[in-house]
């Protein structure tokens, strides 16, 4: 143990240098003639084991550095990290309390304060949830809730003639797509609502979606929501809707994976007004908390109903009914295996408390709001989308007029060529029928001067490709 410590330590002094690039571009054609990746009958010593882990970090895009604005997470949190590799070094299994006793009370009280923020728990009412793999898993549990309510006899009897429908916006995350597969439901049964010039949903186009469903003779079970969209960082109106799902006795889900963390701050958790309306939450701790990936969770108001719909099996070997059996949470989940993640999350927020989250959140829409002024005072670069949260997306244009295609196609290259040159690492994004930079502020450590080093040098990268088309 005291050699593998021993190449941790070295290996992890490697990769924290501070001349270390963003991101090491390269083919996967190349890079498999670089790395051994063959598996053998024979084992491998211990240096050829520490060679690959090195060449792995190598050719990782270091995610937190400021220069790296390509995700929605970003930067490093020691004590998320301290607690990363406890966990690695237990290996607990949360199914059960027996197994976690520590870490199921943590996980029990950042529950309770997950639901605190939102408004699920409060004097009156308990919340509840589970921590997941990632919003995507959050989102698939939120449907699968929302079709439990609907159809409770579909646990045990499987599909029926009845066609269920779900709503989104047209600007949701793909994980819509993939829980409406997994559950059954059908993806041509998952309709993408239209959004309004902000990126929000809007309500007009969903209530008339939904009365066409049920003129069709179907059922409207589910409508997921998003608080922080992924290309503009939109916030779709709660009440509004809620008021939509209560006439027509739908669930209500928001998929707050990335924009959640905006009800720690009083300033702005405005654009996540009516959100304890909702029937169940998603929310990401790996993203905007910045704790390793992977760390979720999802969140309902309704208690009792992530084991009626998930729970069943098991008691005949694993879950006793001791003393401790109500604190055994493997019944409100999907997984029999699941890692004791709460620990880096509860650690994390042990050391922040809710100011340092706040304190981020307000200092970053600060930092966001210049780049955003730098933006609009630039001749070159210009927003082709809203910026009410952490994502700002813009478009270079050069002095000779260019259509969209040619814009696209330089503003791609303008992220590729920045990279290649050891750069920022940044990405690109189409919305609305434009294509444009997408930059995205989750890191802590973030200065002005980072921004606007970023801007100079798109608009230098830029100047530098149109010059030569």
């Amino acid at each position: 143990m005291q050699q593998y410590l021993n190449i941790f330590q070295q290996l992890a002094t490697q990769y924290f240098r501070q001349d270390r690039a963003v991101s090491e571009p390269i083919s996967a054609k190349d890079l498999k003639k670089i790395i051994d990746f063959s598996l053998g009958f024979e084992g491998a010593d211990v240096e050829a084991l520490k060679q690959a882990a090195s060449q792995y970090l190598t050719y990782q895009p270091d995610s937190a550095q400021v220069d790296f604005f390509k995700l929605l997470y970003s930067g490093r949190n020691d004590p998320a990290l301290l607690g990363d590799w406890v966990t690695s070094l237990s290996n607990a299994n949360m199914h059960t309390y027996q197994m976690s006793p520590v870490a199921t009370l943590m996980e029990q009280e950042l529950i309770h304060q997950w639901n605190r923020l939102i408004g699920f728990t409060n004097d009156s009412k308990t919340g509840d949830g589970i921590m997941v793999s990632g919003g995507s898993q959050a989102n698939l549990i939120g449907m699968m809730m929302a079709r439990h309510r609907a159809c409770p006899e579909l646990k045990t009897a499987g599909m029926s003639a009845q066609k269920l429908v779900a709503f989104v916006s047209d600007q949701a995350h793909y994980s819509g797509q993939k829980a409406a597969n997994l559950l059954g439901i059908g993806t041509d049964n998952l309709i993408a609502v239209a959004s309004d010039s902000e990126g929000r949903l809007c309500p007009d186009a969903l209530l008339e979606a939904v009365e066409h469903s049920i003129a069709q003779g179907h059922k409207p079970f589910y409508i997921g929501l998003t608080a922080g969209t992924t290309v503009v960082g939109a916030f779709d109106p709660v009440p509004k809707c809620r008021a939509i799902a209560d006439k027509y006795n739908i669930w209500l889900h928001i998929d707050g994976a990335w924009g959640a963390p905006v009800l720690f701050s009083k300033t702005h958790r405005h654009l996540l007004k009516g959100c304890e309306l909702a029937d169940s939450f998603a929310w990401d701790a790996h993203k905007l908390m910045n704790v390793p990936l992977t760390a979720a969770v999802v969140l309902t108001r309704h208690q009792g109903m992530l084991e009626q719909t998930c729970g069943g099996g098991g008691g005949d070997y694993l879950f006793h009914s001791d003393e401790n059996a109500a604190y055994n949470l493997g019944q409100k989940s999907i997984q029999c295996g699941r890692r004791a993640d709460a620990l880096k999350v509860w650690l994390s927020w042990k050391a922040m408390g809710n100011k340092g989250f706040s304190d981020k959140i307000d200092r970053l829409q600060d930092i966001k709001q210049g780049c955003v002024n730098t933006i609009n005072a630039s001749s070159q670069l210009h927003m082709i989308g809203p910026s009410p949260y952490l994502n700002v997306l813009f478009q270079y244009r050069p002095e000779v007029s260019l259509n969209e295609v040619e814009l696209r196609a330089l503003n791609i290259s303008i992220c590729k060529t920045m990279q290649a040159q050891g750069g920022a690492f940044v990405d690109y994004a189409k919305y609305q029928g434009q294509t444009g930079i997408r930059l995205i502020l989750a890191n802590s450590d973030t200065q002005t001067n980072d921004i606007e080093r970023l801007l100079e040098h798109c608009i230098k990268t830029g100047d530098s490709l149109a010059k030569a088309s």
